[in-house]
């Protein structure tokens, strides 16, 4: 059996975010790996980074030309800015473009679960939900999970074995909630390769 691995979100509003139509900008080569860098640009997007450079938090981009998938966030310069790991390849977003809470693989796998740990406990009526979007279309997206997140602080939530989520290669696990209480979040969400 295939190790399990950790994909790490945080942030301080909604667990996703429209990306802003300014060029995507090069920061250039840094850090000790000495990666490449750019600057997405998200109104007031709420994400955070992670704890530290070899634990880092992720954001899935949805709908860009050249940097669609999981990126891993070295830091948040400013509320409307965030310094991915990627490749530069010029690129001026639509404004359609979003910021997400997601996983995808280029390999088929398994979605194990996930939890989630709040600030404090939440205090709106609002629905958290975990959705698969299929790569085979809309019609084999199934909704995954679903919970209202008023006067919820913690939850840990694993697939049962005998249910598991198998998905494709490039299947969506989406994860939304509106956090209009603005709690400070981070989301861990487990998969394991089916290869």
């Amino acid at each position: 059996m295939q190790p399990y691995n950790i994909i790490r979100f945080s942030g301080a509003k909604k667990t996703y975010a429209t990306i802003g139509a300014p060029a995507i900008a090069n920061v250039g080569l840094t850090g000790p790996s000495c990666e490449n860098i750019v600057d997405i640009t998200s109104t007031a997007h709420g994400f955070l980074a992670g704890p530290t450079l070899w634990k880092p938090t992720c954001a899935y981009i949805l709908g860009s030309t050249n940097y669609a998938g999981l990126k891993r966030i070295l830091s948040v310069p400013d509320a409307n800015s965030l310094y991915i790991f990627s490749p530069y390849t010029a690129e001026t977003p639509a404004g359609t473009e979003t910021l997400r809470t997601a996983y995808a693989s280029k390999y088929p796998f398994e979605f194990l679960g996930f939890e989630i740990h709040l600030s404090a406990a939440s205090a709106t009526s609002e629905n958290l939900v975990i959705a698969r979007d299929s790569v085979l279309g809309s019609t084999y997206d199934t909704k995954i999970y679903s919970k209202d997140m008023n006067a919820i602080q913690d939850i840990i939530y694993m697939i049962p074995k005998d249910e598991p989520v198998l998905c494709d290669a490039d299947d969506v696990i989406d994860l939304t909630w509106d956090n209009t209480n603005t709690k400070t979040w981070t989301i861990n969400f487990f998969v394991r390769s089916r290869v």
